[in-house]
Formats: structure tokens, sequence, C-alpha cells
């Protein structure tokens, strides 16, 4: 008997990538293990790449735990006072709340 039931990757990635190289890489079993780490990765950088006024908005928007919103925003605007950044995303075959945004181009 076949199953139907679709089957989805276990493993989710992200890669940050910059001019200069690979920036962060972040591995989890979910995807929302890895919006973890990747607004971890935000929550460091904000105040240093971006505008004061944008990166007041990222932490915001991570302190209210919206974190779709956070890292849509980091990535919308990073590159505009420093170095541009590139987040790639491995294994989102599904639509997940927590990188729904990210994932499609929110």
């Amino acid at each position: 008997m076949k199953n139907s039931a679709p089957i989805y990757n276990s493993s989710f990635t992200a890669v940050v990538h910059a001019i200069d190289g690979v920036r962060f890489v972040a591995s989890a079993p979910s995807p929302e293990g890895l919006a973890a780490q990747i607004v971890g990765y935000v929550a460091e950088r904000c105040e240093f790449v971006l505008w004061p006024r944008i990166a007041a908005q990222v932490r915001a928007l991570i302190d209210a735990a919206n974190h779709s919103a956070a890292i849509a925003l980091y990535f919308a605007h990073v590159g505009e006072r420093w170095d541009e950044e590139r987040l790639e995303l491995d294994g989102l075959s599904r639509p997940v709340a927590s990188l729904n945004c990210v994932s499609h181009g929110c």
C-alpha cells in the first residue's frame, strides 16, 4: 500500500551570505527552531548593521515575538548602511508561520 501523506524534509537550514563569504549557518529539525536561530543572529547584529530607526523596529518586532516580521525587515534593509546580506533557506517545502514571510518574500 502506497503512503499518500506528503514527505517533508527533516532538516531545515539557513545560510546568510555576504560579499566576503558566509556569515552565518544554522540547521534545526523544525522551522520554528531554525527561526529562533535566525532571530538570534538578527538580534546580535541589527544595531550594528542597520540604521538606528530600522534597528529599533527590528528589535521591537523581536521583543513582540513577531519573529518572521523581524527577520524579513532585517533582510529587507541590511546593506543600506553596511554590507549586504542574503538569506538562503533550505528544507522549507511547506508554509510555516515562523518563516513564511521570509521564505515567500513578504
